[in-house]
């Protein structure tokens, strides 16, 4: 059945073809051939552009997956709560009630400060005391 109206679909174009061309002036003609010559010849590169732009794609794509596991870990240091022993109470006015202020525990200027520098490996640290962290100026 397909086939059917496909080769009515042909006869039919075919046809109309022969009915304008006869009708139409050389010059109708001539633009009408070389648009469909023009459209012809553009479409190797239409699909030669198409299948580089995909190649493209997926190479991207791939090199952002491969990328993603050598980037460094990023690590966020974060205080979390404080024991309740920092808590002091504050004065409010009437009516309020107390609220818990957090208060941080004085420096521990006994065990030196490890630093890990971004682009090194684990066991690249950076010992440094508190003495060597005196602004010049």
């Amino acid at each position: 059945m397909k086939k059917l109206f496909a080769f009515a679909g042909i006869v039919v174009g075919g046809v109309f073809a022969a009915i304008v061309s006869f009708r139409l002036s050389t010059d109708a003609l001539s633009i009408i051939v070389g648009a469909m010559l023009g459209l012809a010849a553009i479409l190797p590169t239409i699909i030669l552009v198409g299948f580089l732009l995909k190649k493209h794609q997926d190479a991207m794509l791939e090199s952002s997956r491969t990328q993603t596991g050598q980037q460094p870990p990023v690590v966020v240091v974060s205080g979390g709560m404080l024991p309740p022993q920092y808590f002091q109470p504050q004065p409010q006015p009437h009516g309020q009630s107390q609220s818990q202020q957090p208060m941080l525990p004085p420096p521990s200027h006994s065990a030196p400060r490890k630093f890990r520098l971004m682009g090194y490996e684990d066991v690249d640290q950076v010992e440094v005391s508190d003495e060597e962290w005196v602004m010049a100026g």
